[in-house]
């Protein structure tokens, strides 16, 4: 009767109060004591007391926050709790609440906030979504510089949606963070989100730490239930690494489940997997006291992350993005499985790479990754990578360029893109890969139309041994007379030529076409070889036309203050590239000359 009064929304908030026994927030008054429910340990439900102290009003524009002193003994080293969030406390046999926030100063005397039990309920009538996050107007560029603004966007963006509160004094009780798997430096992307410290690892139930079993629990139907006050996990990770999020049940009615009493992002609708866990330990601390967790059996799937609460449903699953990695050199595979949100995936994504990279090869110093890889999405062209990064940052670069692939793609503008899987293969080596484009020289300074250039490149290596790389390529089909250039250069250069020429904020509205973009980032180990010609042209929508006449090219720039155009001074005839077995870097170009045909 509960779950049928929930879901039929003609019935009004006013019904859902009636459906659970409840207090009302108007009823609460300072000096009330009840009592709270939590565990401590273990899997057991502890209570502990509470006295109001009274309601911080308008804590945002329509919703308070009752503010309480806890007493319990494990309260009493370290204040208010992390992974306490969603904790119900009771007055007279009535839900008041879940105890939620907690003072954002380093004191030691347990004063909570709690979230109202009608703001809780109102979750579960929110509208659903497709998920979509908007942080930035960052251009569709996959320089270094760019990924890096983008990884600091995502960074930003999540850090501020975890600790966001109102009132500067209370904070949102954080989330206990515990890993598996992970190394503490892949792991420092998230720094500041859960519990300040690093995150602690605790084995699975009834296994020791080397495995052996210690302990054995029969299935039964209390693994697939939950209560008030039990201890549920969010993994954002599972499989051979996991990351996840602990926190606490505030209310079950029917197959609805409440948890936290505040957001976990503040994403609105979301598909997470919903884990019971259990509480090992509470661990004391001046800054933060917090619950030491471990992941248990699946449960159900959260679909709404709000203000208020998080809200859950028990027996459903979630749709998560399988992603491989396998060291080739190292014949290792890593296999895991992530949610799929355009802000946390991208994230995700460059940690699972980045804790993969960092398990089989040494951290620190030079190293070399030769990547192929593909990111497939649903209903569209693969998205693939064939590249190589070297140097001390050749992590990094690789682990942050996925990440930026996976944020424009989750975050385009046409559709919701669905990543269906990742798989990578790796090759690395602790050396430097690396070239430097010294001379460029060429057979001649001026060409018939469409005849054979020679170009041989000069180059030499980290190691200082020159080597040589030498082919051909047509001169333009041009009319005799007419000037054209020669750019050698590496993907760097290049593309900041081509920013620099043309001048637009142009980016890609239709999926399949942002695909064929990031399908065509110019590779670290590629020379380009750029034919270009003095012209009056115009770049529309991704696209270059050159050499057009007046009156055309007055027509199609009659919208030229759109973002998707801009006028050219110089035209690309032909773009040639040239795989090398380093990093390469250098630039040079040519002033040459197309030849009239003599009658032979």
């Amino acid at each position: 009767m509960k779950r049928i009064m929930l879901m039929a929304a003609g019935l009004g908030l006013s019904c859902l109060l009636a459906a659970a026994d409840i207090m009302k927030l108007s009823e609460v008054r300072a000096g009330m004591e009840g009592e709270g429910k939590t565990i401590f340990k273990g899997s057991a439900i502890e209570t502990f007391t509470f006295k109001v102290l009274g309601v911080l009003e308008k804590f945002v524009s329509d919703k308070n926050l009752i503010i309480a002193e806890l007493f319990a003994p494990e309260l009493n080293e370290g204040g208010v709790i992390a992974g306490m969030s969603g904790s119900p406390v009771y007055i007279d046999g009535k839900l008041v609440g879940s105890v939620s926030y907690g003072l954002s100063n380093f004191s030691r005397k347990p004063i909570a906030g709690i979230t109202p039990i009608e703001d809780i309920l109102k979750v579960g009538v929110a509208p659903v979504a497709a998920p979509s996050v908007e942080i930035t107007d960052i251009k569709v560029e996959f320089s270094r510089e760019n990924a890096r603004r983008v990884a600091d966007a995502i960074r930003s963006e999540l850090s501020a949606r975890m600790s966001f509160s109102p009132a500067r004094q209370f904070v949102p009780l954080k989330l206990f963070a515990s890993s598996s798997g992970f190394t503490p430096e892949s792991l420092s992307f998230l720094q500041g989100m859960f519990v300040p410290l690093q995150s602690m690892a605790v084995s699975s139930l009834g296994q020791g730490p080397q495995g052996k079993e210690i302990a054995t629990r029969k299935p039964g139907a209390d693994l697939f239930s939950l209560r008030p006050a039990d201890a549920v996990a969010i993994p954002l990770i599972r499989g051979d690494a996991s990351y996840t999020a602990t926190g606490t049940v505030t209310h079950v009615d029917g197959q609805k489940v409440y948890v936290f009493g505040h957001p976990f992002f503040n994403l609105g609708t979301v598909d997470f997997p919903l884990h019971k866990a259990e509480v090992i330990s509470v661990v004391p601390s001046y800054e933060s006291s917090f619950k030491l967790a471990a992941l248990r059996n699946p449960v159900g799937a959260v679909r709404q992350d709000r203000f208020s609460a998080v809200l859950a449903e028990l027996g459903q699953s979630a749709a998560l993005i399988p992603m491989k990695i396998f060291m080739k050199n190292r014949n290792r595979n890593f296999s895991l499985e992530m949610v799929s949100h355009p802000l946390l995936t991208p994230a995700l994504t460059y940690i699972s790479l980045m804790n993969a990279l960092q398990a089989e090869y040494q951290e620190f110093g030079f190293q070399s990754l030769r990547v192929s890889g593909k990111i497939f999405v649903e209903g569209e062209d693969n998205v693939v990578l064939e590249d190589l990064f070297s140097g001390t940052t050749a992590f990094d670069e690789f682990s942050t360029l996925v990440m930026a692939i996976n944020y424009f793609l989750m975050n385009n503008r046409e559709k919701n893109a669905r990543i269906q899987k990742m798989d990578f293969e790796v090759s690395g080596s602790e050396t430097i890969q690396k070239a430097e484009l010294e001379n460029v020289l060429i057979d001649k300074t001026a060409y018939l139309p469409d005849e054979l250039m020679t170009v041989d490149m000069k180059l030499r290596n980290e190691k200082g041994e020159p080597f040589s790389e030498k082919l051909q390529i047509k001169a333009p089909n041009l009319k005799p007379g007419t000037l054209f250039y020669l750019m050698v250069a590496d993907a760097a250069e290049i593309t900041d030529f081509d920013a620099k020429v043309i001048k637009t904020a142009y980016f890609p509205a239709d999926l399949g076409a942002l695909i064929r973009a990031i399908n065509n980032i110019r590779r670290n180990n590629r020379l380009y070889l750029k034919l270009f010609v003095p012209a009056q042209g115009i770049f529309i929508r991704g696209f270059e036309f050159s050499s057009l006449p007046a009156s055309v090219g007055s027509v199609l720039l009659y919208n030229s203050l759109a973002k998707d155009q801009a006028g050219m001074a110089l035209s690309t005839v032909a773009e040639y590239q040239y795989e090398v077995p380093a990093v390469v870097s250098g630039k040079k170009t040519f002033k040459l000359r197309i030849k009239e045909r003599k009658n032979e």
